[in-house]
C-alpha cells in the first residue's frame, strides 16, 4: 500500500468518525456568526408599493418634460433623406424612439423591438409626437440614421451644450473655468473589415489582424460632480490617412477636436486635463495658442530631456517643495520646477514647461499578515501655470479630475448604455447611434442630478433609479399615474430647453 493510499484511508476513517459523532450527538455543528447587515432606512422608493413607484415615475417624467420637447424641436429640423411619399413613421417619432432606446438602457436593436416596441410606451410617444400612429421598428431607425448626416446630428447636440453653458443655471453651478477632459476609447472590434474607415492593428502578426471603431471623447466636468458628454471625434481612415499611409490616431484627432472645442468655448477660460499620450510638443503648442490652461500626465519614459533637467534642478531648487500631512495618515510630497526648456520638431520649436511631481505615502492593513504596511504612489504632470506653494495642491487636485472621464467610460460601457455594442455596421449610422446615446446620457444626467431626484438616487443609485422607472413605465399606462406630460404639437413649436426649472444639485 502506498503512502497516498494510507493517507486516504486515514482521512476516510476520520470522516466516518466525525459523521457518527454528529449523528449520535457527541459532536454538534456550529455555523460561524455572520456580521449583521445594517437595516435599510425607510425611504420613499425603497419599498415596492404602487404609490411610491407612481411618485418616482412621475418625478422622472416631470423632469423629462423640461428637456425632451426642446430636444425634439431641434432634432426635427434635420434633413430627412427618405422619400416623403413612402414613409410610415415621421422623423420626430424615429428620433424619439432612438433616444428612448438609450434612455431606458436597452441592450440592442432586437431588445428595443421587444422591450420598447412591445411596451406601454406607445402612450409616451403619442404625447410628444403629433399624429403618432404606430411604434416604429429598430431597423427603420437604423435606415434613417444611414441617410442622415451624422455631423449635422452632432452639431445639433453642440447646440444643446451651448445653450446650457450660456444659461444662468450653469453660471451658478460652475462660476469658474470650463474643465474639459479628453481621452480615446474603443467602441468595438472585429476580426474582419466591415468598413474601409475602420482602424486596423495586428501586433506584427497578419493572422491576428483586428479592425476597430475608435472614438476620441470629451466631457465637461462641473464643480457639483456632473459629467456631461461633449464632442466626439471619430478616428477613421480615408481622408485622415496622410501621404505616408499612416492611420488616424488620437493625437491627430485631438487637433480636429480642439478646433471644434475652441469654436464652442472660445479662447481662454478652458482647462484641459489629458493623459500621458498627449504630452507632446504639438498638443501643448495648440493649447497655448488657444490660451487654454492644461494639466497633462507626464510619464517617466516621455520627454526624457525634460526629466533630465527636472531631476537636475530639483537638487538645487530647495524651496520648490511642499509636504502635506492629513489626519488619516496620508502624506503628500510635492516637488516642482518652472521654465524648463523643451525643443521639438524639425523647425526646433521651443516651449517653456512647468513640471510637478506628487509622491503619496499611506499605511494599509495587510490582508495576509494583518499588520499595517506602507504604500507609496507617484504622480507627475505638465502644467501651463507656474507652480508655487500656494497653487500646487489645487492644480494637482484639478489634474486628478481626469479620472472622471474614465468613470464616464465605465458608466456608458457597463451600466446600461451599451457603448461597446455595435448597433449598426454602417459607418454613418454607427456615428448616429453614438450621438443618440450622448443625448440620452445628457438627459439622464440632468434628471438624476436634480434636487427632486436626489432622495431616490441616494437610496437606489443612478442605474437603479433608471431601471426601476423604465421597468415600471413599460408595464403601466402612463396616463394612470402621470398627468404632467405635454400635449401640444411639440416639434412644430420651437421650444427651448428650460434649464432653470431643473434645480440641479449644487456643489
Amino acid at each position: 500500500m502506498t503512502s497516498k493510499e494510507r493517507k486516504r484511508l486515514k482521512q476516510e476513517e476520520r470522516d466516518i468518525k466525525r459523521m457518527n459523532d454528529i449523528i449520535s450527538g457527541r459532536a454538534t455543528l456550529e455555523m460561524p456568526e455572520r456580521p449583521k447587515k445594517p437595516a435599510q432606512a425607510n425611504r420613499i422608493g425603497g419599498a415596492a408599493s404602487v404609490e411610491e413607484q407612481d411618485y418616482l415615475a412621475e418625478c422622472y417624467m416631470r423632469l423629462l418634460r423640461f428637456l425632451l420637447p426642446g430636444i425634439l424641436a431641434e432634432l426635427s429640423s434635420l434633413n430627412d433623406t427618405r422619400s416623403q411619399n413612402r414613409i410610415k413613421h415621421s422623423l420626430p417619432a424615429l428620433i424619439l424612439y432612438g433616444i428612448l432606446l438609450f434612455l431606458c438602457h436597452t441592450s440592442s436593436r432586437r431588445a428595443a423591438n421587444r422591450e420598447v416596441g412591445g411596451s406601454q410606451l406607445y402612450e409616451l410617444m403619442e404625447e410628444f409626437v403629433p399624429n403618432f400612429k404606430s411604434m416604429p421598428h429598430a431597423d427603420t431607425l437604423s435606415r434613417l440614421l444611414e441617410g442622415i448626416d451624422a455631423n449635422e446630428l452632432e452639431s445639433k447636440y453642440e447646440g444643446f451644450i451651448e445653450g446650457f453653458i450660456k444659461s444662468s443655471q450653469f453660471n451658478k453651478l460652475n462660476p469658474g473655468r470650463f474643465l474639459i477632459a479628453v481621452d480615446g476609447t474603443q467602441k468595438f472590434s472585429r476580426t474582419w473589415c466591415w468598413d474601409s474607415r475602420a482602424l486596423s492593428k495586428n501586433a506584427g502578426d497578419p493572422d491576428k489582424e483586428r479592425y476597430s471603431a475608435y472614438m476620441l471623447e470629451s466631457v465637461l466636468v462641473l464643480d457639483n460632480g456632473m459629467v456631461l458628454p461633449l464632442l466626439t471625434e471619430t478616428l477613421e481612415n480615408g481622408e485622415s490617412l496622410d501621404g505616408n499611409g499612416k492611420q488616424d490616431c488620437e493625437r491627430k484627432s485631438f487637433k480636429r477636436l480642439a478646433e471644434r472645442l475652441m469654436k464652442l468655448f472660445g479662447k481662454g477660460c478652458v482647462t484641459v486635463v489629458l493623459d500621458g499620450l498627449y504630452a507632446t510638443g504639438p498638443v501643448i503648442s495648440q493649447c497655448k495658442n488657444y490660451g487654454w490652461e492644461f494639466m497633462i500626465t507626464l510619464k517617466s519614459e516621455c520627454l526624457k530631456s525634460v526629466w533630465e533637467n527636472f531631476n537636475g534642478l530639483r537638487k538645487i531648487e530647495h524651496n520648490n517643495n511642499l509636504t502635506v500631512t492629513y489626519d488619516d495618515g496620508l502624506i503628500q510630497e510635492y516637488h516642482w520646477s518652472n521654465g524648463i526648456e523643451y525643443t521639438y520638431g524639425n523647425n526646433h520649436m521651443q516651449l517653456s514647461l512647468n513640471v510637478v511631481t506628487c509622491q503619496e505615502t499611506w499605511y494599509e492593513e495587510s490582508k495576509i499578515k494583518g499588520k499595517p504596511c506602507q504604500k507609496t504612489s507617484k504622480f507627475s504632470w505638465l502644467s501651463s501655470l507656474k507652480l508655487n506653494s500656494d497653487n500646487v495642491i489645487e492644480l494637482c487636485m484639478r489634474a486628478r479630475k481626469r479620472w472622471r472621464i474614465e468613470n464616464h467610460f465605465l458608466m456608458i460601457k457597463t451600466q446600461g448604455y451599451e457603448y461597446e455594442h455595435c448597433f449598426s455596421y454602417n459607418w454613418n449610422a454607427m456615428k448616429g447611434f453614438n450621438c443618440l446615446l450622448k443625448i440620452a446620457n445628457f438627459v439622464n444626467t440632468f434628471i438624476l442630478q436634480s434636487q427632486l431626484m436626489q432622495h431616490y438616487v441616494v437610496a437606489e443609485g443612478k442605474q437603479g433609479v433608471i431601471k426601476k422607472v423604465w421597468t415600471y413605465m413599460k408595464i403601466r399606462k402612463i396616463s394612470e399615474f402621470c398627468s404632467v406630460l405635454v400635449t401640444n404639437d411639440i416639434p412644430r413649436e420651437k421650444k427651448k430647453i428650460n434649464y432653470g426649472k431643473l434645480k440641479l444639485k449644487a456643489a
